[in-house]
């Protein structure tokens, strides 16, 4: 599981290595200035995004388009923290079923139930 920002003549893309059962597969899409200063910067909000997209990427069912993508990135980089909570809470008692808290309780060595209650953020 990796996430990869980079920057290359002014222009800045994200990559995303996803596993999902049998195959491994790679995911990239453009990112602006703003999101990767945030993903270069905020190993915190870099984390969730991680794991949020990796999650969705995994099941065609739940796959993103360019407009969900973009969607995620405002919430999780730029949201208050209380929005970027309350949309991590939600999407992890959903469909995610705990994979995303869990992904970040492996990554960042943290606290899963905390997340379950809505707290993401130390």
């Amino acid at each position: 599981m990796r996430m990869i920002a980079t920057e290359c003549d002014d222009k800045h893309s994200l990559e995303i290595c996803v596993g999902s059962g049998h195959a491994d597969f790679t995911v990239n899409f453009i990112l602006n200035k703003q999101d990767f200063d945030v993903i270069e910067k905020d190993e915190e909000r870099a984390a969730f995004l991680h794991a949020a997209l990796h999650h969705s990427f995994q099941h065609r069912e739940t796959n993103l388009n360019n407009k969900e993508q973009r969607h995620f990135l405002d919430v999780i980089l730029h949201g208050e923290k209380s929005v970027v909570e309350s949309f991590l809470t939600q999407m992890d008692h959903g469909d995610a079923n705990g994979a995303i808290s869990n992904m970040i309780r492996i990554t960042c060595k943290r606290e899963q139930s905390r997340m379950r209650q809505g707290h993401w953020f130390n």
